[in-house]
Formats: C-alpha cells, structure tokens, sequence
C-alpha cells in the first residue's frame, strides 16, 4: 500500500510540473510572436527544465538530481528510464545556453538580452522544446497518462 500512495504522490507532482512546462511553453510562443526573443528563449528553456523535472519526478529522481537546472544533466539522467533521452541531448544543450544570457545583460559579452536575440534564435529554442516535449509527452502516453494533461 505504502509502494502504491509514493507512485500517486509522484503522478501528482509530475502533473504539476507537465502542466506549468505547458503554459510556459504557450507564453514562450506567445513572446516569440510579440518580439520578445529573449524571454521565448528562456522560457523555452524553462518549459523544458519544467517537462524534464515532471520525467524526473514520475520516475522517481534523488532530490539532488531534481536540484539541477540543466536540461542536459536532466536528459543524461532520464536515460536511466528511457532511452529515447540520448535524441534530445543537443536540444539540451542548447537551451542550457539561454539560461543566463536571456536574462542578464551581463551574460553577454556587449549589449542587452533584448537586442541580441532573434527571432531566428527563439524559434530554434521553442522547437528544440516541443522536440522534450514530444519525448516526454510519448512516454506517458505509452504508461496510460494522458490525463497528467488532458484533466489539467
């Protein structure tokens, strides 16, 4: 019984995740639409840390692993549970580089965020999201938990 409430408890923050990765994503398109590069590529970024986090959670990832804000260390990790994890790692990668420099003038060598990112730049980012999400998104499909997004 006890085995049975800590994979509920899991479902639940997974979910919780899944769904905050999703509004994240929507408000990275949005900020793509709008001219607002920077903000699309972080919160590309952030929607992926958040689906991969959701991944980490369901399975069951130490604290430590959950503490990390590398999407790539979250992948590299998720290969314990699936193996699909390795076609994301240079997705992975390149959100990692927007964590910082979307943000902080002092992230970039000259310049501000805003004007050094393009549009160019923050499609890239939400599509190499949508390629985690498309890899997650499977993976609970395939365990029967369509419902982590569709009940949400």
């Amino acid at each position: 019984m006890k085995g049975l409430l800590y994979m509920k408890k899991r479902e639940e923050e997974a979910k919780r995740w899944y769904l905050q990765a999703l509004y994240d994503l929507k408000a990275a398109k949005w900020n793509k639409e709008g001219e607002f590069f920077e903000t699309a590529c972080f919160l590309s970024q952030q929607a992926s840390e958040k689906v991969l986090k959701s991944f980490l959670y369901f399975t069951g990832a130490s604290r430590e692993t959950l503490l990390t804000h590398s999407i790539f260390e979250m992948a590299v990790h998720g290969q314990k549970h699936l193996d699909a994890m390795r076609e994301i790692l240079e997705y992975a990668r390149e959100l990692d580089l927007h964590y910082v420099p979307s943000r902080y003038p002092n992230g970039l060598p000259s310049g501000y965020p805003h004007s050094f990112y393009s549009g160019q730049t923050a499609l890239n980012a939400i599509n190499s999201a949508e390629k985690i999400f498309n890899i997650v998104r499977a993976f609970y499909e395939e365990k029967g938990l369509r419902h982590l997004w569709e009940d949400g």
